[in-house]
């Protein structure tokens, strides 16, 4: 076996795994199969026959083969059989593993390419590691060609490109985990809008937690509870079908706030005309006037109004909850526009009803207003430079940020739609949201507390403790967004298990079951994993903004720097490293190239401008 083969060696549980999620890929979306298929080569893969049977795969694959008859096939016809006690090792270990892709019917989705991503990230450090000695060895060698010195140090860039730090591809929203019937609705309308499934699926999800709001609320265990709260956000640039999305997503909640409207006009008419029976009858004095009319209250379930000032007396008077529909985030994020300066105050508001936390509202006019659970959920877009200026630091030193799902898929090229959303399937979805509106509270008016049923519990701890370990192991504001994604996993649980008793399942128990637990920590999973994909990006975006000047000041110079030169020339990139970093990434933005050339044939320290 090979150096790069042995490097990249993982568990047979996770090869195992990887196999089995590929067969299940197969058989259910080909195009996933087969980009999946490219992130590990056979000789990666350890275990017995699993290099042949992801050669095999492959092939399928590659002959649009859609079931696993095929793979038998070619499995069979790659390699030699050889019984063992009578039975074809190739057929035993792919009736293995589609057993096991059976019993866990998508649940190796998600951890299909979190497997690939292991190996990969290994084949990538061995990379590295084996393009840094070459390097070293030719720098330390007095005769070697500068050529030959600056291929090397092109090849540590090239080798160290894909690493985690420098980004996180991008990873499709799990559809499959959804319940019924809105999996079957994201499908169906991220299909018809030629876009991405997270930009339906993550302002349908915020709109079932604000139509659930604070009825209903999870218990991992004593002391620890969790709301229907969730604040969800796209990030992409004008065009990129994400309000066409939000529409189709958000029909139901609007269509009910529509409705609500027209019932308070109506019952609103009839109140001003009994008012005005009522005040005749007091002047008159000809019989005792009866107690006045009280005014109708109109049912919220969404609002735009982004001021505490507004948003108070709608949500005393709506103690479920609403949601914010806003089609653009920016002016959400915008505090002091609506504070008159005292942002903070209110991002501490805002920060205490997404945890369905008190809000306390004291008004000039209308006195004190306060209520005891403000649950309030958020939907909306942005573009990717709008948010990395309105959020700055700022947003993220005070935790903010780090409470939004958030989804940045790449642009995809406008089609022409085929077909809409099922008839039977908007059905579905309204017979849900229908149901959902209906949820009681508790005898004392407050949520009814679903704890965990034994295996649920069991699984809970389980990834309580691994989810603990990766977010001590980062820092920062991952580590700030892992300690919220947690509660993403318990709260995406709790919709699932709710939305389950208002249709596929209507006797389930008010004890969260396992299957709800699992797919909570499945989206929740893959929501923190795209979140430091944005944040990732934001990043690298304003780090180049902010680089603009070094590129200035290096042409001033005549195109060429070194490290020293930067972090004594500009003050700004002083701090140990600094300069470093930002000279990769102007080379990595092809700003700029690395020219050992300009130290004599020393190692790489300078740059060129392009």
């Amino acid at each position: 076996m090979s150096r790069r083969s042995n490097a990249v060696a993982r568990s047979p549980e996770a090869e195992r795994a990887y196999l089995a999620g590929l067969l299940e890929l197969l058989t259910d979306d080909l195009p996933r199969c087969r980009e999946a298929t490219r992130l590990v080569e056979p000789s990666a893969l350890t275990i017995e026959w699993g290099p042949e049977l992801l050669a095999a795969i492959a092939e399928a694959v590659a002959l649009d083969a859609p079931v696993h008859a095929d793979v038998v096939r070619i499995a069979r016809e790659r390699s030699p059989a050889r019984p063992v006690d009578g039975q074809d090792p190739e057929v035993v270990l792919l009736v293995d593993l589609t057993e096991a892709s059976t019993r866990n019917r998508g649940g190796y989705r998600d951890g299909v390419d979190r497997h690939a991503r292991e190996i990969m990230k290994a084949a990538r450090r061995r990379r590295g590691i084996d393009a840094a000695q070459v390097y070293q060895e030719l720098a330390a060698d007095p005769a070697a060609d500068p050529a030959e010195i600056e291929a090397a140090a092109q090849g540590v860039a090239e080798a160290s490109a894909g690493m985690p730090s420098d980004g996180i591809p991008w990873e499709p929203f799990p559809v499959s985990l959804l319940p019924e019937p809105v999996g079957t609705f994201v499908t169906e309308a991220a299909a018809a809008l030629g876009c991405d499934a997270a930009f339906v699926a993550l302002p349908l999800l915020a709109s079932i937690t604000a139509v659930i709001g604070d009825r209903r609320r999870i218990e991992l265990w004593a002391g620890w509870q969790e709301p229907a709260v969730l604040w969800c956000g796209t990030v992409a640039d004008s065009g990129s079908m994400k309000t066409p999305a939000a529409d189709k997503a958000l029909r139901f909640v609007r269509a009910r706030q529509k409705a609500a409207f027209a019932d308070y006009r109506a019952a609103l008419g009839i109140f001003e005309q009994e008012q005005r029976e009522h005040e005749t009858r007091r002047r008159s004095r000809s019989a005792e006037p009866a107690a006045s009319p009280e005014k109708p209250i109109a049912e919220r379930l969404v609002v735009d109004d982004v001021t505490i000032e507004g948003l108070a007396p709608i949500v005393e008077q709506n103690p479920r909850g609403v949601l914010v529909d806003r089609d653009e985030l920016s002016g959400w994020f915008d505090f002091d526009r609506y504070s008159g300066g005292r942002g903070d105050a209110e991002v501490g508001r805002w920060l205490s009803m997404y945890n369905a936390g008190p809000l306390t509202v004291d008004r000039k006019h209308s006195g004190t207003i306060y209520v005891p659970s403000a649950a309030v959920s958020i939907a909306g877009g942005i573009q990717p430079k709008i948010l990395t200026r309105v959020v700055g630091s700022r947003h993220v030193d005070n935790g903010l940020l780090q409470r939004f799902i958030l989804a940045a898929p790449p642009r995809m090229r406008k089609e022409i739609p085929s077909a809409d959303v099922g008839f039977a399937t908007v059905v579905a979805v309204e017979s849900m949201f229908a149901t959902l509106l209906e949820i009681l509270p508790a005898d004392d008016g407050g949520p009814r507390v679903l704890d965990l049923e034994p295996e649920a519990a069991d699984l809970w701890r389980t990834f309580y403790l691994e989810h603990a370990e990766a977010q001590f192991a980062a820092s920062g504001p991952v580590a700030a967004m892992l300690a919220k994604a947690e509660g993403w996993a318990a709260r995406l649980a709790l919709v699932c298990h709710v939305v389950a008793q208002a249709g596929a399942d209507p006797t389930r128990g008010d004890r969260v079951q396992a299957d709800s637990i699992t797919t909570g920590i499945g989206l929740a999973r893959w929501a923190a994993r795209e979140w430091q994909r944005v944040f990732y990006g934001l990043q690298h975006g304003a780090a180049q903004d902010d680089d603009r000047g070094l590129v200035q000041w290096i042409a001033g110079r005549g195109g060429v720097a070194t490290v020293r030169d930067v972090a004594r020339g500009l003050a700004k990139y002083r701090a140990p490293g600094a300069a470093e970093a930002a000279l990769h990434r102007i080379t990595r933005s092809g700003r700029a190239t690395w020219d050992p050339k300009s130290t004599g044939g020393r190692p790489a320290d300078a740059v060129r401008l392009t």
